[in-house]
């Protein structure tokens, strides 16, 4: 199937307005996802087979009466085009304070992805003081310093403790990366001094090593404290007619035991059927 990016995605939300204007035909729902491996892989061999691409493809078959249509946006530009579309649905969301202004969420179901913190090995002997039996760093401990300056991907919401958290700091405390690849630009800037930790998902440095080249001697991604290791996804979808009808409708699929198993970052393609 050939995913079209965000320059498309206006003229789908026209055929699909077009389309519910005919009497017979069924209502298309666009779901929006954007390069995440190995949770969405949307280019090269692997394409659509990452661990939540394949469960939203369980998923699609089972919402019957609507047409469904994949589109990869950007990260940043994903949120927005939930606002601005009315059949637009992303499968996998965090849900939090600010995103429930403007989306309708599903019932939950696990994700086993939880965020750390990526730093410099050199700054670990100062930190031990903010860390557990278990390794695990203390995220408010961390931003309680005020000369400290971390780094996150625009638009991207890593669990509600996490984000009260960020959402707290003041602007120039925060850099928000908004490129096409958020993750390799701030491990770039974290190497060169710009940005002294970057919150990631663990899978991401593995990924971007592989893909991108990046060596990541000299960094450690620590576990938080504040962070559960199972994260609630959700489906979520713009506040309209139709997105509150699809919600409806993936409640009852979700709420199946085999739905609600869990999906894990580490997993590969082949190990869900």
């Amino acid at each position: 199937m050939l995913f079209p990016r965000l320059s498309l995605v206006a003229a789908f939300a026209l055929l699909a307005q077009t389309a519910q204007g005919a009497p017979e035909a069924e209502p298309e729902v666009l779901w929006l996802r954007y390069e995440l491996p190995p949770l969405y892989i949307t280019e090269g061999p692997m394409q659509g087979r990452g661990v939540l691409d394949q469960a939203l493809g369980r998923l699609l078959p089972r919402l019957k009466g609507l047409r469904h249509r994949i589109v990869t946006v950007p990260p940043k530009r994903l949120e927005a085009s939930l606002r601005d579309l009315p059949n637009a649905c992303a499968f996998g969301m965090l849900r939090n304070a600010e995103r429930e202004t403007f989306l309708t969420f599903s019932i939950p179901f696990p994700i086993h992805s939880a965020p750390g913190l990526m730093v410099r090995e050199a700054d670990l002997p100062r930190l031990s003081a903010l860390r557990d039996a278990k390794g695990r760093l203390s995220l408010q401990g961390w931003l309680n310093d005020p000369d400290l300056k971390l780094g996150q991907a625009e638009g991207r919401a890593y669990g509600a403790a996490v984000d009260d958290l960020v959402a707290a700091l003041p602007a120039r405390r925060v850099e928000r990366v908004s490129s096409q690849n958020p993750a390799l630009n701030l491990l770039r800037m974290l190497e060169r001094g710009r940005v002294d930790g970057v919150l990631m998902l663990p899978f991401e440095p593995r990924a971007l090593a592989a893909t991108h080249g990046v060596k990541l001697n000299g960094l450690r991604l620590l576990p938080l404290v504040e962070q559960p290791t199972a994260r609630q996804g959700h489906v979520a979808c713009s506040r309209s007619e139709l997105g509150a009808e699809v919600i409806k409708r993936a409640n009852v699929v979700l709420a199946e035991p085999q739905m609600q198993t869990g999906y894990s970052s580490g997993s590969r393609p082949s190990d869900r059927p």
